[in-house]
């Protein structure tokens, strides 16, 4: 699947990335421990084959025990200001949107790592 880099001004990507830092982290057991890696903003197909504004990525951070919880793929859809944190089985909504979207495996059951 192409993907086509998003080209914008540099304060507007800014403040887009800690949109996206925020709303991720808002779905972690302890947001503030929220470290991400490998983000990634482009654009993307969505399910049904159209352009969407997106970033890929990885969080990981600290359950509220102080456990770690490990890498967890995630995707952020920029327009509607949504986040997917994968967190669960390889066939939760998070996984399959993470797998569909950022990776272009449609194929179920298979691990979003």
């Amino acid at each position: 699947m192409p993907v086509v880099p998003v080209s914008q001004p540099s304060e507007t990507s800014d403040s887009i990335l800690k949109k996206a830092k925020t709303t991720i982290a808002a779905k972690m057991e302890n947001p503030a421990s929220a470290e991400f890696n490998d983000m990634n903003r482009a654009i993307r197909k969505n399910t049904f084959g159209q352009p969407i504004d997106t970033i890929c990525g990885r969080v990981k951070g600290k359950k509220a025990s102080g456990e770690d919880t490990g890498e967890r793929p995630f995707l952020y859809l920029v327009k509607e200001n949504e986040a997917y944190v994968v967190d669960g089985g390889p066939n939760s909504v998070a996984a399959t949107a993470y797998r569909t979207i950022c990776t272009g495996q449609e194929t179920r059951g298979n691990d979003a790592r």
